[in-house]
């Protein structure tokens, strides 16, 4: 016993720099993979945003200009399909907004043409996502 007090001694630097190096490997591994899970939600975040503006742009050309090329609800379905997968890589709360906009376009997206009302639900639902993306992406480390 008196002999590997005797060397815990001897050793007690080499020892030390050990744990402070498996201490800092698991701290860098932590926040190696907090970085990466940061940069997937923010690329997420940005591919959702572009998605919903292109929603937003698809359901006023749609309403406004009558225009069925660029205001195609049925390209719709794509665009919001799309921000339903991507909003997974977001959060929780991310995930229940996009269902939740996709309940009102399946409510909406045949009458969004020439009714302003389908027009400003769909939008709100849209700013609503939007806001929250925004807020979760800036409350990243």
């Amino acid at each position: 016993m008196e002999s590997l007090l005797k060397n815990l001694r001897k050793n007690a630097l080499s020892i030390i720099s050990l744990l402070v190096a498996f201490s800092a490997l698991g701290y860098n591994t932590y926040r190696n993979e907090l970085t990466e899970d940061n940069r997937n939600i923010r690329y997420a975040g940005f591919e959702l945003m572009k998605a919903l503006n292109q929603l937003q742009l698809l359901i006023d050309y749609a309403h406004y200009e009558k225009d069925p090329t660029q205001g195609n609800s049925i390209t719709g379905w794509g665009q919001v399909l799309y921000i339903g997968d991507m909003s997974g890589l977001i959060s929780d709360k991310t995930v229940i907004q996009a269902q939740h906009l996709k309940k009102v376009w399946e409510n909406e997206w045949r009458t969004i043409e020439v009714d302003i009302k389908s027009n400003q639900r769909v939008t709100e639902e849209i700013q609503i996502l939007r806001q929250l993306v925004s807020e979760t992406m800036r409350s990243l480390d």
